[in-house]
């Protein structure tokens, strides 16, 4: 039922203008031309009451309007839903009914909005809602601005056949997916057969007669089920298919993963299960029943129904931020694997490269480049030339540039401006040129390198959790066979060769713990076993994983040559984990000789000012690298060694960049144990700590000495 206001409300016209709103990129004329698809809101496209409380008093009967109260209440502080202050301020003004700003590839649908002008032409939105259908009962018109309903249980026939539409959807209807991932003939070396009763294990004795599904783990049992209703005999389960307690037998799989998973038709994510007894299958806490209809008036009878549901409702956030999606491993299983199938606490959703369909309806693209399966297809379909693999190495000896962005008048846009203030931002915009590879996330101007890709990968990985430190390259072995694959590069231990200098400039944050009183502090941890060379993001323990130059249009002068890479693997796989290695570099070396590095320096000491900050560094800013790798003997030397100066492509920020390093007992080489960057080069006024990094470098400018370094 419908108040006398809000019968008048047509959902089904808005939704209509807002599909026709042409983007409206001068909306924000600072913003990127990569937004321009971003179409604008309708914030008063229908009148409704005239304040807060008039809305409250109808809630009582209006469905709409109790939608949109409850919204509100939900979300106000108890204090702001007083009488008095209800006729206060915004409370007072009136309420419009209108579309949110939307992107049709990003947002998959818009979203209805309740709305108040606030102060200084501040908009307040007091609720938010997806307008949808009920499965199977989609008016006939326009069903592309409709989410749907969702099934009661994930595990219900309604919701797997869903599921297998979607594949079906994909395997015969997405060209370009079934093109770069045609089903695997090559089998793994194990699978395990779903038809008829009892599955069974094949090519292994102990399962060939077949094993009682009720004998498996709850999340097995169910994703046996899921691969059943799809269609598909064959199932893959890492913990069923390697022989766990044999290291022979994990390291030849492991080597394999590109090959399992890229041959697989589809991967089943348990994302909603934090262990194997859990299952997959779940009742689902969204509302099932929805409280407010409204009439699709499109002149049909009977006429269509169309219902309200909480914009906030069906979020995915809690299926990417599931125990799952904090797993080492699983990072390469999403990106490699041509289609997942992800099972939520809320809804299912399916991934392929061309996006994403949830059980809710929306069709989306994946803007996070490291979870994202449309920018693996792009790497297997843009892979490097092979004349392009041998001259990019020469230029970047030579010093060339391999990408850069120049200025360039658009007469378009000057044309198009409606004020000074657009023709200032928009005037000159700014293209790239690059003989790398272009990989474009959403708003990203210029596109990321083969290298920066990686990057981005690392990073996101390197915050997951492996359950065996040793592992961190290992699980990342099938992505860089991949990498190598495209590019050609030299793969060394978790970094690529042709940028093995930009690569050095990492970080990497410590693990924390929560004290009882509620505080966090630092986690002192210490490696059990080799995890890779000191150079390497790999060689400790951490959390997030950062480098300082990650784009491949920042300017980077490379103080530091490569001269020689040697590593020994831990097994036959070359992407995989390592025993030793080494790299050797020529560039600008400080032998700071046997000061110990946590003793504060007296001023009488040779380059004062250098070792107070690395005395900070390392004894007042973590040390998580110091502390992990430091191995002390008496007249151990200490070093510094200039590695580059970068700043961002239309940034004047400017750092330079080395590493503290250690001498190794009983041999002629070096232990990275710190990474050390100096501000030189600021936007706007110099900050203390600029002028403190300009003294340090005009300190140490005369004693930088080229030297050939050994880092193992």
């Amino acid at each position: 039922m419908l108040c006398s206001i809000c019968i008048h409300f047509d959902v089904r016209r808005l939704l209509l203008e807002a599909e026709a709103q042409p983007p409206r990129s001068f909306n924000d004329p600072s913003a990127p031309d990569t937004l321009e698809c971003l179409r604008p809101s309708i914030p008063y496209y229908f009148k409704q009451h005239p304040n807060i409380l008039s809305l409250r008093s109808s809630a009582v009967e209006c469905e709409l309007c109790s939608c949109i109260w409850q919204s509100y209440a939900r979300s106000a502080h108890p204090n702001d839903l007083r009488d008095e202050v209800l006729h206060e301020n915004t409370n007072a003004r009136q309420i419009f009914i209108g579309t949110t700003t939307w992107d049709a590839t990003l947002n998959g649908l818009p979203h209805v909005a309740a709305i108040q002008n606030g102060e200084r032409g501040a908009m307040r939105t007091l609720a938010s809602f997806e307008v949808c259908a009920l499965r199977g009962h989609e008016p006939s018109d326009h069903p592309n601005l409709l989410a749907r309903s969702i099934c009661s249980n994930s595990g219900s026939s309604e919701c797997l056949q869903l599921a297998a539409r979607l594949l079906g959807n994909c395997l015969n209807g997405h060209k370009s997916c079934s093109s770069q991932y045609p089903i695997s003939s090559e089998l793994p070396t194990r699978l395990i057969n779903t038809s008829g009763m009892n599955p069974k294990l094949a090519t292994e004795q102990s399962f060939r007669e077949g094993r009682p599904l009720n004998q498996f783990p709850a999340t097995l049992r169910d994703a046996i089920d899921v691969t059943k209703a799809l269609g598909i005999r064959y199932i893959w389960i890492d913990a069923l298919c390697i022989i766990q307690d044999s290291d022979d037998d994990w390291a030849q799989e492991s080597s394999r993963m590109r090959e399992v998973y890229s041959g697989a038709a589809i991967t089943i994510a348990a994302a909603c299960a934090s262990k194997t007894s859990e299952g997959i299958f779940r009742e689902r806490v969204a509302s099932i029943h929805p409280s407010c209809w409204l009439d699709w008036r499109n002149g049909h009878e009977p006429i269509p129904k169309v219902f309200l549901r909480h914009g906030s409702e069906l979020w995915d956030e809690r299926m990417q931020q599931s125990v799952l999606n904090t797993r080492g491993w699983v990072i390469q299983e999403t990106l490699l694997a041509p289609r997942t199938l992800w099972f939520g606490h809320q809804q299912i959703c399916f991934e392929c490269p061309k996006g994403s369909v949830d059980e809710a309806g929306r069709n989306i693209r994946i803007a996070d480049i490291y979870r994202s399966k449309e920018f693996i297809q792009d790497l297997r379909e843009h892979g490097l030339p092979m004349w392009k693999k041998r001259l990019l190495p020469l230029l970047r000896e030579l010093h060339i540039p391999l990408a850069v962005v120049y200025p360039f008048i658009s007469f378009k846009n000057i044309s198009q401006a409606r004020n000074f203030f657009t023709i200032r931002h928009r005037a000159i915009v700014w293209h790239s040129i690059t003989l790398q590879g272009k990989f474009i996330p959403p708003a990203d101007p210029y596109g990321l390198s083969h290298f920066n890709f990686w990057l981005k990968i690392i990073e996101n990985y390197s915050s997951r959790q492996l359950t065996k430190p040793t592992d961190a390259l290992p699980a990342l072995s099938g992505l860089a066979r991949e990498f190598h694959r495209a590019t050609g590069d030299s793969y060394i231990a978790g970094l690529w060769k042709m940028d093995l200098v930009q690569g050095l400039s990492w970080s990497r944050s410590p693990l924390r713990k929560k004290l009882p009183n509620g505080y966090v502090e630092d986690e002192p941890t210490l490696p059990e076993k080799y995890l890779g060379p000191s150079w390497s993001w790999a060689s400790i323990l951490g959390k997030k994983v950062l480098f300082m130059a990650d784009t491949q249009f920042d300017h980077v002068k490379r103080f530091a040559k490569v001269i020689d890479v040697n590593i020994q693997l831990a097994t036959h796989d070359p992407f995989g984990a390592v025993q030793g290695g080494n790299i050797t570099l020529r560039a600008p070396l400080l032998n700071l000789g046997t000061h110990d590095i946590l003793s504060d320096p007296r001023p009488s000491s040779p380059y004062p000012k250098l070792l107070t900050r690395i005395f900070e560094l390392v004894k007042h800013g973590g040390g998580n690298e110091y502390g992990q790798k430091h191995r002390g003997y008496l007249g151990q030397q200490f070093a510094v060694l200039q590695l580059m100066r970068y700043r961002r492509a239309l940034n004047t920020t400017e750092h330079v960049c080395f590493l503290i390093l250690e001498s190794v007992e009983g041999e002629n080489s070096w232990r990275r144990i710190e990474f050390l960057s100096f501000t030189t080069r600021e936007t706007g006024r110099a900050s203390q700590g600029m002028v403190k990094s300009l003294a340090i470098l005009a300190e140490i400018k005369g004693a930088l000495k080229k030297h050939v370094v050994q880092i193992i």
